[in-house]
């Protein structure tokens, strides 16, 4: 291993610090890559809590708003009384369950 002589402090001590910086990159880079894309999951995790929250929030309001209508639709005695083709039917339960 050689050895660099160098007189000045400031300009020993910038290139101490360059090495040390360089060997950090070179040591996150081989992190980064064994660990894969895990750490940039984690970070879309954490930017997009809050749009994946408010989806879920968005998504349960307008379930909790449909299913009055859903029993309503179910229990109807005009919607009873027609007659129902059974491929029909099962659409409608289909389509309710999606909700």
């Amino acid at each position: 291993m050689n050895f660099i002589k160098i007189k000045d402090p400031s300009k020993r001590d910038k290139l101490v610090a360059e090495y040390l910086k360089t060997k950090k990159k070179i040591q996150d880079d081989f992190r980064s890559e064994r660990l894969g894309q895990q750490s940039l999951y984690e970070d879309f995790g954490k930017i997009f809590k809050p749009i994946t929250e408010q989806q879920q929030k968005s998504s349960e309001d307008i379930i909790s708003k449909l299913e009055p209508l859903q029993e309503a639709i179910e229990n109807s005695p005009a919607l009873q009384a027609l007659p129902w083709d059974h491929r029909l039917k099962h659409f409608l339960n289909l389509l309710f369950q999606l909700i």
